[in-house]
């Protein structure tokens, strides 16, 4: 009877175990493991297998108490999800290694808790009733671990720049791949979220620590229907996260591209505990072959979106019309659908108002009959003010091709960046009512042409809103921001825009509506979108789906104290000559004012006689005037002991 006993208590003990793993991606996810993706949900019925089986071969095996039946308990669980593993690993796929990890080391506890219990049946009641009562907090999970569908951390890269007030470190993160270029970065609450351009949603932060980000996937894809597109387009649509599909379908002398079939702009408004989610992207028409630009809205209570709650929908906000069409004469001849002239930025103008910019799509009289630019009953080649509360909207701005940066800062300025032609991408300043002359006026020309067909003469160009500074040739310019924040103060107020082409953020210094100087910032990678994060740096999302985060470079290396304090008038390089002070390579130990072709040490340094040994660099340096009265060497000197020989340390390595 207590053999029987025993193996009824282990069947209990074991079947509200499995429940309790089942639990664990509820826990993690929001949602219960039934509703995850089918391939999610294949992982959970495996690791419930594992666990299943592994509790059959310890109770069979080894049902006696003692540590030789934990060891080899142990070791069957082990074994059995070292398979569930392997097959993660050969199949590659992206499943939360968290949850992975957790349902593990939870079989093992499991299996293992009844073999270290007292055999007497109290102990063994208590125990049960504590597992029964483990779902009793499923509850109040999803708020302690409100993450999501799928979690990884990227791998990470850490490259130096100078700027002419700051050295800076490019930290570089792979991020989830995206089936088409495309995508923009937004802050909730006090996380970060990434939209891909095929649409899917990724939380992270929000600590950006050298490890990098840990991206958590939404489950909620923005609401592009890419396969009625792509059926039109004769091809099949990405469907799972990081899927790249051929994205060309060729009739005739046109072409419909998948590439081109994405979302544009996201915007997040915190109202409270709720939170909005803004996404603009494009939407087919199937049954007239024709598409437009959708605003899609999220809402919700904030905590259950980071969570993932199940029950939030998209709703439509705004379309634009009329719908343009792919075929017959109306359409955009040579390639119909160019969803890269989208525009697709969000910005808010009142908490109950959102200005949205819309391209034109190709349809600019010269491609197209029409020029819809112009076109008061079109919305496209417009900024346009969308009411919230019921989507009524009117055009705010007109005379665009592709505005492809929108951002209003603290003072109320709207500031636009828009593609022109071959040439002629243009930096605005925003005016309610402004014409900014597209397709009439542009510094641009036609491509394999000097000219633009459909330009006015420039004389005439004064009933349009003139650029604050337009670029020949274009710089593929993308979204830009107005820096608020006071990790960079020198930077406090200027620009910084992105380009795609140049690869490359430009900052702009702007006053009384003039860029007074730019300075280039090489990135290396096309620049998709660009944010100022919560403490200040700069979070750039990219076309090779990376996350670029710039920070100043604040280490107390003795390198990068150099660069600060020190690069500014001497070189480290023997190679590299001097500039206003003598190169220091091999300063130490070398006599004072003795560097071959430097002739201009001043005569106070030049009669200080001696070398340069430990313990006088770091005299000179704490207070040059004092060792040296009259020298040329302009600084209040380090008063930091720390510092100070951070730097004496690194100029002995300089040869």
């Amino acid at each position: 009877m207590n053999r029987w006993l025993a193996t009824a208590y282990l069947l209990i003990w074991h079947a509200a175990g499995l429940g309790v793993l089942a639990l664990i991606p509820y826990w993690r996810f929001g949602v219960p493991a039934w509703s995850l993706p089918l391939t999610y949900w294949a992982i959970c019925a495996a690791m419930g297998a594992a666990f299943v089986v592994s509790a059959g071969f310890a109770s069979l095996l080894c049902p006696a108490s003692g540590w030789r039946s934990l060891l080899l308990a142990a070791l069957f669980t082990t074994a059995f999800y070292g398979l569930v593993f392997l097959s993660l690993f050969l199949t590659r796929n992206d499943f939360s290694r968290g949850v992975v990890l957790a349902v593990f080391v939870a079989a093992i506890a499991l299996i293992v808790t009844p073999r270290l219990l007292p055999p007497s049946w109290p102990w063994r009641a208590l125990a049960l009733a504590a597992l029964l009562a483990i779902p009793a907090v499923d509850r109040a999970a999803p708020r302690l671990a409100p993450e999501l569908i799928e979690r990884w951390s990227p791998t990470h890269a850490s490259i130096p720049i100078r700027s002419s007030y700051y050295n800076l470190t490019l930290d570089i993160y792979q991020g989830p791949k995206s089936a088409v270029h495309g995508g923009a970065l937004g802050r909730i609450g006090n996380r970060y979220i990434l939209m891909t351009g095929d649409g899917h949603l990724y939380l992270f932060g929000p600590e950006l620590h050298s490890e990098g980000p840990s991206f958590a996937r939404l489950p909620y894809r923005v609401p592009l229907n890419g396969k009625d597109f792509a059926a039109s387009a004769g091809r099949p649509w990405a469907t799972n996260p990081g899927e790249v599909v051929a994205n060309e379908w060729s009739g005739g002398d046109e072409v419909l591209s998948t590439e081109y079939f994405r979302t544009y702009g996201l915007l997040v408004q915190d109202i409270g505990a709720d939170s909005r989610i803004f996404a603009s992207h494009a939407y087919w028409r199937p049954d007239r072959a024709c598409f437009v630009e959708r605003v899609s809205v999220l809402e919700g209570n904030r905590d259950a979106i980071l969570r993932g709650a199940p029950d939030l929908t998209w709703k439509t906000l705004y379309e634009t019309s009329p719908c343009l069409p792919v075929h017959g004469e109306g359409r955009r001849h040579g390639i119909p659908f160019v969803g890269y002239f989208g525009g697709g930025r969000i910005q808010l103008l009142d908490p109950q108002t959102i200005l949205l910019s819309v391209g034109d799509f190709g349809f600019d009289g010269v491609a197209s009959i029409d020029a819809v630019s112009q076109d008061l009953s079109s919305s496209y080649g417009k900024t346009i003010a969308i009411k919230i509360a019921d989507g009524s909207a009117e055009p705010f701005t007109i005379g665009h091709r592709n505005p492809q940066g929108l951002f209003i800062d603290q003072a109320g300025n709207i500031w636009s960046t828009e593609h022109g032609p071959r040439g002629g991408d243009k930096l605005n300043r925003l005016v309610q009512g402004g014409n900014y002359g597209w397709p009439y006026a542009t510094f641009g020309t036609d491509y394999g042409s000097f000219n633009w067909p459909l330009n006015t003469p420039e004389a005439d160009w004064s009933k349009y809103q003139d650029p604050i500074f337009a670029w020949v040739p274009s710089i593929g310019v993308s979204n830009l921001l107005v820096v608020q924040r006071n990790l960079f103060p020198r930077w406090r107020g200027d620009l910084l825009i992105g380009s795609l082409k140049a690869k490359t953020l430009f900052r702009a210094h702007v006053r009384n509506d003039h860029v007074l100087y730019f300075e280039n910032l090489t990135i290396g990678s096309r620049i998709r979108d660009l944010i100022e994060g919560y403490d200040g740096r700069i979070l750039l999302w990219t076309d090779d789906d990376t996350l670029i985060v710039i920070s100043p470079n604040t280490g107390s290396t003795g390198e990068t104290l150099f660069a600060e304090k020190c690069s500014g008038c001497h070189q480290s390089t023997a190679h590299s000559g001097n500039r206003i002070g003598p190169n220091l390579a091999g300063v130490f130990g070398r006599r004072v004012a003795s560097l071959g072709g430097y002739p201009d040490y001043s005569p106070a340094m030049r009669h200080l006689g001696g070398t340069w040994t430990n313990d006088r660099l770091d005299a000179f340096l704490k207070s040059p005037a004092d060792v040296c009265p009259g020298t040329n060497m302009d600084m209040n000197g380090v008063h930091d002991d720390r510092k100070r020989s951070a730097i004496i340390t690194y100029l002995q390595t300089l040869r």
